[in-house]
């Protein structure tokens, strides 16, 4: 077999037709990822489980195609998170863990540390849980996604939960917040795949900035995987910036309060919120640039 490249929390190999997969130390991981591949298998967006040894956490995948995706390549992922989010209902309840309800509470500490007036936002920051259960994939980043003629397919599925398929959705608005790789989605074109996103779920177009809010205030958003452990990064980024791939930690909030900062019809309090966190980090910290082209490729 065929050694491939993947995390620190995986070991992956290609065997023919076939991709074998080992879940290092960490069996919820491996029970999430099998449980959501299963629940998912009949929407043609996951592969196929063929075989799976809980004993040593080791799954065994149909290997999937990847081609060469367009610039336009957003359609045909949110249409592939809107097949995978459909996969489940109020009746799978239980079979996977919820998603969890943002604390707003580090993110108001991290406005008083900046010293800048939080102002009426705290009342646009009572997040409740919506009560969806689509099957989210965790994780929906570049590289986690592959490409065919059928259009997306999505892998690495270990994050899986179930919940709100718009804060994945809107991935394309915020910058793919859980990503190594940030970059801004062209106006045009983010419209068309939020479009497709709802045509292929059969529902009437839904307001996404609550969804954009939530990831703004998330600290665990400015790290990878491995490092969310409970830390309030948040609070580390006052004193520090640190470096993840595509740009800085800084670099992600300065993007996200740029987002928000245009939500003034919706979160009018959060939106001029974000705006003076701008202004304020702006003359702080040095800018990062994020990039408007897609850098990572399956």
């Amino acid at each position: 077999m065929e050694r491939l490249k993947s995390g620190v929390r995986s070991r992956v190999w290609a065997d023919g037709d076939r991709i074998v997969k080992q879940v290092i130390g960490d069996a919820a991981a491996f029970t999430r990822e099998v449980t959501a591949l299963r629940l998912a298998g009949h929407t043609g967006v996951v592969p196929r489980v063929l075989d799976v040894d809980p004993d040593t956490r080791t799954v065994v995948l149909e290997r999937l195609p990847s081609h060469p995706f367009g610039e336009d390549w957003v359609i045909d992922y949110a249409r592939g998170l809107a097949r995978l989010h459909q996969a489940t209902g109020p009746e799978h309840a239980g079979v996977l863990p919820r998603q969890e309800v943002p604390d707003p509470e580090p993110f108001l500490r991290f406005v008083r540390a900046l010293e800048v007036e939080a102002g009426d936002a705290e009342t646009e920051l009572a997040f409740t849980d919506t009560g969806r259960f689509d099957l989210l994939h965790g994780d929906p980043c570049p590289g986690n996604d592959m490409y065919t003629e059928r259009g997306a397919r999505f892998v690495d599925l270990e994050g899986a939960m179930l919940g709100d398929g718009l804060t994945e959705l809107v991935y394309l608005r915020i910058g793919f917040p859980t990503c190594a790789t940030v970059s801004e989605t062209p106006k045009a074109l983010r419209e068309a795949a939020e479009l497709a996103y709802f045509e292929e779920r059969g529902r009437a177009p839904e307001p996404l900035e609550d969804a954009c809010v939530r990831w703004f205030v998330q600290g665990d958003a400015l790290v990878q995987r491995a490092e969310r452990d409970g830390t309030d990064h948040l609070a580390r980024v006052v004193d520090e910036d640190w470096f993840w791939y595509s740009t800085t930690a800084r670099g992600r909030l300065m993007f996200r309060a740029r987002v928000v900062a245009g939500f003034t019809e919706t979160h009018p309090a959060m939106s001029a919120l974000a705006q003076r966190l701008l202004e304020r980090m702006n003359r702080i910290w040095e800018p990062q640039p994020i990039a408007t082209r897609r850098t990572h490729i399956s």
